[in-house]
Order: structure tokens, then sequence, then C-alpha cells
């Protein structure tokens, strides 16, 4: 409806939205053109002129990646601001759950970022080469971004339209909840045990392969790297619903994430899935400075720029990792010896 868009919080996201994907755009045509047109090794005046867009190029994605950041800060704080609006709706949940696109723009949202932050991630490494090998591929790559951020911009435009604040909602009680009680799959990996297991595994490896990556030059554990921290961030999910979300909420069927994010949830959804999605994308950057070690050769860039990434995405993890025992340990602490759940 055209008057949801006159309200002030979903007009912020649909602006911020629209920024960024302006800017990807802006970004993708322009590289597009200098993937083309690059001629590394000449000292002509377009070559000069092509080098002094390149910059300009650089500049602006390295804005967008932060635009798209915020964007995804500025989703919980919009949802959470519409639930008083939305009868039903206990959170961000509720709200996104309203729509049929709500929860497939906020996945866009977060693949938009992550594609940012490796192209980052890949101009950061063509910087620390002397010759510009990788200039032309990275622009390149900039077509997809600037396909994902459009997708996400449709997503944003359409879940602002389909919003009805004449609607009842369902509160994550009835969507997340209720899992607990019914026969659906999901019964089983939100159970403690396992979903325990498999997110400290998962965090664990991600960071030791990280850090691995950083020490050694191996290409075998560079792409291993990037694998385990690309397939942590969807493994790690588990625990986060069916064993951190009880403990920090204090109830062992509510699962719900967004939750987290509140004061009910001592705001551990902030730290905790940010630095999920730097562990993610630093880990992922290892494989994709690896992608390029044909064009570069096993140089003093290469060893640098691992050596960086498996630092951060190692500690990333570990704050993640942290993130996720704090509740349970207050939890075990306050209790006198048990967990939310009981005896498991």
């Amino acid at each position: 409806m055209v008057t949801n868009f006159l309200n002030l919080w979903i007009l912020a996201r649909v602006v911020q939205a629209g920024v960024a994907t302006l800017l990807c755009v802006f970004g993708a045509l322009l590289g597009l053109r200098m993937a083309s047109q690059w001629e590394p090794g000449q000292s002509s005046e377009r070559q000069l002129a092509r080098e002094r867009q390149a910059e300009l190029i650089a500049s602006v994605m390295q804005v967008t990646l932060i635009l798209e950041i915020l964007g995804l800060g500025l989703s919980v704080f919009v949802m959470d601001h519409l639930v008083g609006g939305i009868r039903g709706a206990m959170c961000a949940f509720g709200v996104l759950a309203s729509t049929s696109t709500g929860f497939h723009g906020l996945f866009v949202s977060i693949l938009t970022s992550m594609a940012c932050g490796l192209w980052v991630v890949l101009h950061r490494f063509d910087l620390r080469i002397e010759s510009p090998v990788l200039t032309r591929r990275k622009f390149a790559w900039l077509v997809p971004v600037g396909m994902l951020a459009v997708c996400d911009f449709a997503l944003v435009l359409a879940f602002a339209w389909q919003l009805d604040f004449e609607v009842i909602a369902s509160c994550c009680s009835v969507w997340v909840d209720a899992t607990v009680v019914n026969t659906h799959a999901s019964k089983f990996m939100l159970s403690p045990l396992w979903a325990g297991g498999l997110g400290l595994t998962a965090a664990l490896v991600a960071a030791a392969t990280s850090a691995a990556a950083g020490r050694w030059r191996g290409r075998v554990i560079a792409w291993t790297a990037g694998g385990v921290s690309a397939l942590a961030c969807v493994a790690v999910l588990p625990a986060v619903l069916g064993v951190v979300a009880p403990h920090a909420l204090g109830t062992p069927t509510h699962f719900c994430p967004f939750c987290l994010f509140h004061i009910q949830g001592g705001g551990l959804g902030w730290p905790l899935f940010a630095a999920i999605f730097l562990g993610s994308v630093t880990g992922m950057g290892l494989g994709v400075v690896e992608l390029n070690r044909g064009a570069v050769g096993d140089a003093a860039p290469l060893r640098e720029m691992r050596r960086i990434l498996g630092r951060w995405s190692a500690a990333a993890w570990l704050v993640a990792l942290g993130c996720g025992i704090f509740p349970i340990a207050r939890y075990w602490l306050q209790s006198g010896g048990a967990t939310v759940f009981g005896k498991i």
C-alpha cells in the first residue's frame, strides 16, 4: 500500500536500500565497462583516467558494504517499531511472517551484504599486489553483486507494499515455539544435544581452520577454511535457536532468534550475529584469495592477506562461540548447576 511508505521507519529502510542499490548498480555498470577496457601496463592518459575511475568504484563499493550492513541492523529496528501497529506480532518474526516476502527479503539482504564483503576482500587483496592483475577480475564480479542488490531492493519494496496494518499476525510463539510439540523435522534439529553439539563443533572447526589457513601456505587448508566458514554460518543456527535462545530468554520452548535482540534477550543477538557474519565473510574470503593464487603466485601479498583474514575469521568465530556459551553458563550458575531444559 502506498500509505505504508509514509511511515518514517519504512521510508528509512526503503531509502537506505535504494541508495545502496544505486551505488552498487553504478559500480557494476562502470566496473563492467572498466573490465572490457582495462589495459594493465599501459601509461596512456586513458589508462590513467581508468585508474582514477577504478579508485572511485572501489570507494563506492566500500560505502555500499557499510550501507548494506547498516541495512541489516535497520531492518531489525524497523520490524520492532512496526510490532505495535500489527496485532498479534510480538517481535520482528511476526512482522516478517505477515507478508509473503518478509523472510525472503531478509535472506537476500544477508546474501547481498556477504557478496559486498567478499568483493571488498578481493579489492583489498588487489591493492596489496604491485601489478593490477586482479583489477579486471574484480570489476567483472561487480555484475552479480549488482544483480543481488537489485533483487534486495525489489524485495524491500515488495515487503513495504504488502504490509497490512489491519491484519492479525502470528507471533513467534505460534511459528517457532510450537515446533517443540509437533512432529515437524525441526523438532529433531532443535534438540539441545544435537543442535548444541553441531554448533559447538562448527564454530570450533571454523576458528581452527581459519587460524591454520592464516599461518600455513597450503592450498587445501585455505579451501577447507573457506568451505567450513560457509557451512558454519548455517550449521550454528540450530544451536542459536535450540540452545542459546532458550537459555537467554529463560524458556525451554522459546526458539525465536529475533527476541535475542530485545532487552529480555540481553541484546545478545547484536554481537552474536555480527560475529557470525564477520567470521563467515572473512573465512570465505580465504577461499576467494586462494581462488586467485594463480594470477599472483605464492607471493608475500597472498601470505599477508591470508594471515589477516585467518586472524579475523578465527577471532570472530571465537567471539560468536563466547556469545553462545555466555547465557548457558549464566543460567547454569544462577540455577545452581541446571540447564533451562533440566536434565538432558
